[in-house]
């Protein structure tokens, strides 16, 4: 994509962030909200897109037969506004999960059952698990904890 800048283009990347499971717990991740697509409109009227198909890193535009796909301001705009207000809600978020999110134990002596967060905290996470048909707040560390 800095190629392209280079070049006078204007690039948009949407970005999401995700929270990753890792060996000593959870953090947050930024990845590409659509993989191996990004978006470019030329800065200047009279730029043509040839030079596009031959920067370092882009293996083609998407067309329609010879015509390149083009998006209208107002779906880009959407876009936009979507990937902006999804990173804001994970600024917002210090822990991976929330009260109320379906999670499963992936770890420990519980894997394999599936529960719905009741409260967080630094290291534990309360999840309420269906044992012997009541329902039971269990603390379980957000390690052995997967969303779902």
């Amino acid at each position: 994509m800095r190629k392209l800048e280079e070049q006078a283009y204007e690039v948009f990347l949407p970005m999401l962030t995700r929270w990753e499971k890792k060996k000593d717990g959870w953090a947050k991740k930024q990845q590409v909200m659509f993989p191996r697509y990004g978006f470019v409109r030329c800065g200047r009227p009279e730029q043509s897109i040839g030079p596009i198909r031959s920067t370092p890193g882009v293996t083609g535009l998407v067309s329609f037969g010879s015509i390149p796909a083009t998006l209208d301001e107002a779906t880009l705009e959407a876009i936009r506004l979507l990937a902006e207000h999804q990173a804001r809600g994970q600024e917002e978020e210090v822990f991976p999960f929330q009260t109320g999110d379906s999670v499963e134990i992936s770890d420990g002596p519980l894997r394999g059952l599936s529960g719905i967060v009741s409260t967080v905290a630094t290291e534990r996470v309360t999840v309420l698990l269906s044992l012997l048909g009541r329902e039971k707040p269990v603390a379980i560390p957000t390690a052995h904890l997967t969303l779902t």
